[in-house]
């Protein structure tokens, strides 16, 4: 039977050493093939297989596996609230008592008492979440906290213990609230729809909230209210604002017809909308919902950490007891010793090292998301930094794709025959050919095609009244009369019609350069990335694009088969991206590195296809998606190194004994955590694409 997949919430966790023995736990239950936790997320995604475990049995499974590993909420979040707070106020308390040190029973002794309760109070809900830990068999950050805080009060150093309990609170809620902060960019995509919308039933106005209105429903949007649900224009005009799909603040005309989108703003003039999906499956949240999906692919990066930070915390706690046990045997003053060792349990959680790469992850998706370029995971994203190489089609890419078509006759066949013949066969195509010719036709009836056959990359055969019939490329006919020779020579662009053995005319065909191709190539340049045309028209046109753009490089008259074949040879020389148009160009969007797709705002074909969709049908977005991704693996790698050395240096100076577990929490863990989450929350805000140089 098929695996099946199941999402369940576990809530944000305090520990990645706990998600990864949680995704071990679960990933060896019965029935279960695979177990994956996102801890920014707070969610447990599995696959496993129905015949031999049921859906309830998995969440009887993780609620014993996990217990209360996962971040408290409501009242109990409150009640630790409340205990931190007062482990800090007799922490101020124990240190004024010291200081003012005139009191009747001994500024010392005060001091202690006050410093042991707060350490007990702190303590309390770290000491719960570690006998929970210990039940589970699961070595987290709070059995090891739980450790040091005890091992001080045993050693009598009561103000390190009250400090660590405090702090270790106050680092948990600042983690929790930067966690969340990343978490809650992804939400942000789906908060900018609105919860209610104005329906038109029965000559009514009802306000009713969007999940209560159906396709086909009308719904009315008024100036400065934003569009609740995906549909279409009946009735209306207005300037409508999509930057919060497309990133464009330049607002589109919308009138009867145009697509609209949910999230996006009504600047002026009313619009009488025909719903055509539910708010669920809107452009909006299909986006966000893919963003969301596409965390659970990582990045080679983000596999590297985990598998290092797996290893990190039994090696620092192996070294702790090697620290507190040998130097005593050698005759060095145990208590020192001990509390080195306590120092380097505090740092034992990899925590910020854990959190590095998700974090930037998750910022990076979101950002491209904010700029309709979606992303399917971290994997593509960290190939995109690494592209030298950008393969490009060129109908529909490089250029509108809008094509316009003129009938040439030859051979005394009329244009009015040419084009029923021509459309007769491209019928039912979505290619830019297809829908060019088919526009010629509009008004004509057009004859019955039998045998139909497509032949990739060359044309279309098939039968019409007896008579075999093609359309396609010059290559499918011979011989070429003469004619069809002077039109090849003046490097038009076109398609043939007729029989097999004779050409009855061309249909010649022109199209437009998108207006920011020459700037996107140019900046893509700039980058350092080389552009390659790949392309199945002539040599003449093509080259005729690729000198108007700036691309040295070109491959025309190729099969899809060909531009395969030319990708592969581009990622023998370095990283490779293709961008094509999503449906023609998927053979070699696949064997790309990284497939773009182009595609235009809320189609499927732009959701589905590729690695990347550019989904404002917008060349620019390419240069935009290479800079992010160049920014999101130096973020990646600088957040790594700076979770690496803070940790490497507070180890250092407890071997040394220059250190404390105030220090080794103020920065071996909560600073660290802190610096790598601000760091990767810098990937959200707008940037200009780096020169080649910087």
């Amino acid at each position: 039977m098929e695996a099946r997949e199941k999402t369940i919430e576990i809530g944000s966790l305090h520990c990645p050493t706990c998600a990864r023995q949680l995704e071990g736990r679960m990933a060896a239950v019965e029935g279960v093939e695979r177990a994956q936790v996102d801890p920014l997320a707070g969610k447990l995604y599995l696959a496993y297989d129905p015949a031999r475990i049921a859906p309830e049995e998995l969440e009887r499974a993780v609620s014993a596996i996990s217990g209360h590993i996962a971040h408290p909420e409501g009242e109990e979040k409150r009640r630790e609230g409340f205990l931190t707070l007062a482990a800090g106020v007799l922490l101020a308390a124990g240190g004024l008592t010291f200081l003012l040190g005139d009191l009747p029973i001994g500024p010392t002794a005060l001091s202690t008492v006050l410093f042991g309760l707060g350490a007990l109070l702190g303590g309390l809900p770290v000491a719960r979440r570690a006998l929970s830990e210990l039940r589970r068999r699961l070595l987290g950050i709070d059995l090891l906290v739980a450790i040091a805080i005890t091992g001080a009060l045993a050693l009598e150093e009561t103000f390190e213990a009250v400090s660590l309990a405090f702090l270790f609170g106050v680092a948990e809620w600042l983690e929790d609230r930067a966690a969340g902060r990343a978490r809650r960019s992804l939400r942000e995509l789906l908060d900018r729809v609105p919860k209610r919308a104005t329906v038109l039933r029965e000559g009514r106005e009802l306000e009713l909230p969007v999940e209560a209105i159906s396709p086909g429903e009308v719904i009315l949007v008024r100036p400065g209210e934003t569009v609740g649900l995906d549909g279409v224009v009946i009735r209306g005009r207005a300037s409508v604002s999509e930057a919060a799909i497309t990133g464009e603040a330049t607002p589109v005309l919308k009138e009867e017809g145009s697509p609209v989108y949910a999230g996006t703003l009504n600047e002026d003039g009313a619009l009488e909308i025909r719903v055509t999906r539910p708010v669920g499956d809107s452009t909006l949240a299909r986006i966000a919902q893919l963003v969301e999906e596409a965390r659970q692919h990582k990045a080679p990066t983000e596999r590297l950490v985990d598998r290092f930070a797996r290893y990190y915390t039994p090696a620092v706690v192996g070294t702790a007891v090697l620290v507190a046990a040998l130097p005593p045997l050698l005759g060095l003053p145990p208590r020192e010793w001990v509390l080195r060792a306590l120092t380097l349990l505090v740092i034992a959680c990899p925590c910020a090292l854990a959190i590095s790469t998700p974090a930037a992850m998750v910022s990076a998706l979101v950002a491209s998301a904010r700029r309709a370029i979606l992303v399917k995971g971290g994997a593509a994203l960290e190939a995109v930094a690494k592209v030298r190489y950008l393969a490009l089609d060129k109908t529909g890419t490089l250029t509108t794709g809008e094509l316009s078509a003129r009938p040439v006759p030859l051979d005394g066949a009329s244009p009015e025959e040419l084009i029923r013949i021509a459309a007769a066969l491209e019928r039912g195509s979505e290619h830019p050919i297809a829908r060019a010719i088919g526009r010629l036709a509009e008004g004509l009836s057009l004859p019955r095609v039998e045998s139909f056959q497509a032949l990739p990359g060359r044309g279309v055969r098939g039968v019409i009244q007896g008579q075999e019939y093609l359309v396609g490329r010059p290559e499918l006919f011979s011989p070429l009369p003469k004619g069809v020779e002077e039109l090849l020579s003046d490097g038009t662009s076109l398609v043939l019609v007729g029989r097999p053995d004779r050409p009855l005319g061309a249909i010649l065909l022109s199209d437009r350069l998108r207006p920011e191709a020459r700037e996107a190539i140019s900046r893509l340049v700039e980058l350092g990335v080389k552009p390659v045309l790949l392309t199945g028209d002539r040599a003449a046109p093509a080259h005729a694009v690729a000198e108007a753009l700036g691309i040295e490089e070109v491959h025309a008259e190729l099969l899809p088969e060909q531009k395969v074949e030319w990708v592969r040879t581009l990622k023998a020389r370095g990283g490779v991206a293709m961008l094509g148009d999503g449906v023609n160009d998927a053979p070699a969007l696949a064997a790309a590195d990284v497939g773009i797709a182009m595609g235009k705002i809320g189609t499927d074909v732009a959701i589905e296809a590729g690695d990347v969709a550019l989904m404002r049908d917008d060349l620019s977005g390419v240069p935009e998606l290479v800079s992010l991704g160049r920014r999101s693996l130096a973020v990646i790698r600088g957040n790594v190194a700076v979770a690496l050395a803070l940790k490497l240096l507070v180890a250092a100076l407890a071997f040394a004994g220059y250190t404390s577990l105030v220090l080794a929490v103020l920065v071996g863990d909560v600073g660290a955590t802190l610096v790598v989450t601000g760091n990767a929350m810098r990937l959200q805000r707008p940037e200009r694409i780096a020169r080649r140089n910087t």
